[in-house]
């Protein structure tokens, strides 16, 4: 009786074990990388140093909110509290539909606020480019 042959072992056939040889030796990395064996990838450490230092990006402190400026603060609660009364009256039933339309007449106006509050000319000299 013979033994049993391990799947390891391939299927036994010499034609389909040297095409698989073949295979295998295309496999294999390239010269410059040297011979790559288990024992050598376990035991070779690769260290990463990140670069130096001295030439990163800090990048400039932004400027204080607006204190003062009600145009601003006008837009800022039209355009949070608008869209927020108008989905809190869609999920809290005890809300009246009065609060749906204050919701929306606030998100408008904060909008147009906005559309409003842009220069309506700019100076050829202005820079509209990327800053890196």
């Amino acid at each position: 009786m013979s033994q049993p042959r391990h799947p390891e072992d391939g299927p036994g056939d010499e034609k389909i074990d040297r095409e698989f040889r073949e295979i295998i030796a295309g496999l294999r990395p390239p010269s410059h990388l040297g011979e790559r064996t288990p024992e050598s990838m376990a035991t070779d450490h690769r260290s990463y140093e990140p670069p130096e230092e001295d030439d990163h990006f800090v990048p400039p402190e932004p400027p204080p909110l607006p204190a003062g400026d009600l145009h601003f603060w006008a837009i800022t609660v039209g355009l949070v509290l608008g869209p927020l009364l108008v989905v809190l009256s869609a999920v809290v039933p005890i809300l009246s539909r009065g609060w749906t339309t204050v919701g929306v007449l606030l998100a408008l106006a904060g909008f147009v606020l906005l559309v409003l509050r842009q220069p309506q000319r700019r100076s050829p000299d202005d820079d509209l480019g990327a800053q890196v």
